[in-house]
Parts: structure tokens; C-alpha cells; sequence
């Protein structure tokens, strides 16, 4: 099943209220992890329960680590969804290609790929 970005916004707006999805910055992991395949959240490593994909979603986006965000694990077969409470992002560095962002505090960005915090 081919997931889109309308359905990922539907199930975080599902899974988030109104005031969280204000305040943070909403990234899309578009690759497909194959159960039981090792993801790192942070500095925790997590097997995927099923084929899925990923969704980050930064409670915090202009304070520094460790503060609270989400990781939302989606089943590609059925868009059931698994909630990891976790302090850290996916990455240290940059997001890989798969990565794009879908909200920035509320808001469609400029660009799927414009994840400046601050606006320059």
C-alpha cells in the first residue's frame, strides 16, 4: 500500500492535539522499514513491529536536547499506529533524502526539505 502525505497528516492530527501540532515541526521518514528491522530513536534502537513507515514529530523545535517529541510507527498494510515517547531526534547530523517535512508549528512549509528552525 502507497502511503500519502494527506493520510500521515490525518493520523498525526489523530494522535495529536491541536496545540502539540501548533508548537512542533512534522517530519515524514518516507522509507518503508521491513518488520523486524532495527531503527534508531535517539540514542535507543527499536525493531519495527511491521512494514512501516516513520513519522518525527518535535514537540520543541527551537530548544536544544533532550526534550519530549514523538516518533509515530505506521503500518503500510492497515495505517495502525505505535507512539514512542522519546527525548532525542532520529539523527545527530542531517536527515537523509527519505526525510521530508511536513508542517513547521502548524503550517505546510516553503519546501518538503526546509528544515531551518528559525526563519533566516
Amino acid at each position: 500500500m502507497n502511503i500519502d502525505k494527506s493520510e500521515i497528516l490525518e493520523l498525526v492530527r489523530s494522535n495529536l492535539s491541536p496545540e502539540q501540532i501548533e508548537r512542533s515541526f512534522i517530519y515524514w521518514d518516507k522509507k518503508v522499514y521491513k518488520e523486524g528491522e532495527q531503527i534508531k530513536i535517539g540514542p535507543k534502537t527499536f525493531t519495527v513491529p511491521f512494514d512501516g513507515t516513520m513519522v518525527f514529530v518535535d514537540l520543541a523545535p527551537r530548544f536544544n536536547w533532550a526534550h519530549p517529541c514523538l516518533y509515530l510507527l505506521v503500518n503500510v498494510n492497515d495505517l495502525s499506529t505505535e507512539i514512542i515517547e522519546a527525548s532525542f531526534p532520529p539523527y545527530s547530523d542531517q536527515f537523509p533524502e527519505t526525510f521530508t517535512i511536513l508542517q513547521k508549528y502548524g503550517k505546510e512549509p516553503l519546501h518538503e526539505r526546509d528544515f531551518r528552525i528559525f526563519d533566516e
